[in-house]
């Protein structure tokens, strides 16, 4: 580093100092303050920002209260809604048929009829998920996935159901 080069901080502090030293003319400073009381309004005087804010903020303030109630009702009152219930039998029995429709529907009222299938726990492939037509990870494709098969007491698979 040139030594005749002075770092900035060095020269900062000198120029720093000297402006502390030099005495600030007098009609500067009244001009100055007369300024700063134009710009900063008093509370006594009832006008300027603080007089216009507290005309237009409590009606806010209780909006914003009375939105909070109403969101809060309303939010009570869809947790006391009963969930949807399941349009058809198949689809909330969260099987998967592996058979045609009408072998299902025929399953369903021989189970009605009180003549129900087997569950047959079983572990599978993932990959069997894909062969399916559901969504799989293939990096996980080599872990077995759980699942319950609903068969017929002749053996024939007639829908699964993939556990978590």
């Amino acid at each position: 580093m040139n030594p005749s080069i002075r770092p900035l901080a060095e020269l900062l502090r000198e120029g720093a100092a000297q402006l502390q030293q030099t005495p600030v003319p007098a009609p500067l400073q009244e001009r100055t303050l007369r300024a700063m009381r134009a710009a900063l309004p008093t509370r006594a005087a009832g006008s300027g920002w603080a007089a216009r804010l507290s005309g237009w903020w409590r009606p806010m303030a209780w909006s914003g209260a009375g939105t909070c109630a109403v969101m809060l009702l309303g939010a009570s009152w869809l947790m006391s809604l009963e969930p949807p219930a399941a349009a058809d039998t198949a689809s909330a029995s969260d099987f998967l048929p592996l058979v045609s429709a009408e072998r299902w529907s025929s399953y369903l009222q021989e189970a009605g009829a009180g003549r129900p299938g087997w569950l047959v726990a079983a572990e599978m492939p993932r990959e069997r998920m894909a062969l399916l037509g559901l969504p799989f990870d293939p990096a996980r494709a080599g872990q077995p996935v759980r699942a319950e098969l609903l068969m017929q007491p002749s053996g024939e698979v007639l829908a699964v159901r993939f556990l978590r």
